[in-house]
């Protein structure tokens, strides 16, 4: 009998790529052009991880605005980051070592990301990380985002395979009870962009960084 093997779907923000640089020039950018008070990066952060559109309403109410605002910052912000996506983001820690490590040995890995998806696509060009993805999932219409468990399902599917265990690697509970919600395996990772304690987001495993995820898979 073939044995069966297994996938590993990441997130993108926080997860492999600390993007929040980008996304501050960008809204700070749509801000200034609307009038409104600017934001600081440490408080951004702490909007990110459930879709631009939510992203551009907090951004709006902490910066007050009104909810008139919502859908104009949000057309200005999105406008924004595509243009740039990557100038200022990095990747996290011990990524590239884990990326390497699957994939030389073959071990197919998908990204399922909030980020809509052409953003996600031309920041995956241009951070040169097309190799190592042979599905990305990002938001598009119609497909509610994590937690639901809508997207990680389309991103098993996007493998194509009967005979592997899929594992959801993410740093927020919105990758977790994602993870839990299409009854597959889930690993947390510190450092992220979540901001509750992450032994409490009921991961099956949590890890200090990326790196550490080497560890965990070595013997599978």
């Amino acid at each position: 009998m073939k044995p069966i093997t297994y996938s590993i779907i990441f997130d993108l923000d926080g997860t492999l790529v600390h993007s929040v640089p980008d996304m501050h020039y960008a809204i700070n950018k749509t801000l200034k052009e609307y009038n409104l008070k600017i934001i600081s990066e440490e408080k951004l952060q702490t909007f990110v991880g459930e879709g631009m559109l939510s992203l551009a309403k907090k951004v709006v109410d902490f910066c007050g605005g009104d909810k008139n605002l919502y859908d104009i910052i949000y057309n200005s912000y999105r406008k924004n980051y595509s243009k740039q996506p990557y100038k200022y983001s990095s990747l996290m820690p011990g990524v590239m070592e884990a990326l390497n490590f699957f994939y030389e040995r073959n071990i197919a890995m998908g990204i399922c990301t909030n980020k809509r998806q052409f953003v996600t696509e031309e920041l995956i060009e241009q951070m040169n990380l097309q190799k190592y993805f042979s599905v990305i999932i990002g938001a598009r219409d119609n497909i509610p985002l994590k937690p639901l468990p809508d997207m990680v399902l389309l991103a098993m599917q996007g493998f194509k395979s009967t005979e592997t265990s899929f594992f959801m690697v993410g740093d927020t509970s919105n990758d977790i009870d994602a993870a839990s919600a299409a009854n597959i395996k889930s690993i947390a990772i510190r450092g992220g962009y979540t901001h509750i304690d992450i032994e409490k987001l009921g991961a099956d495993f949590t890890l200090d960084s990326m790196k550490d995820i080497i560890d965990l898979f070595k013997n599978k």
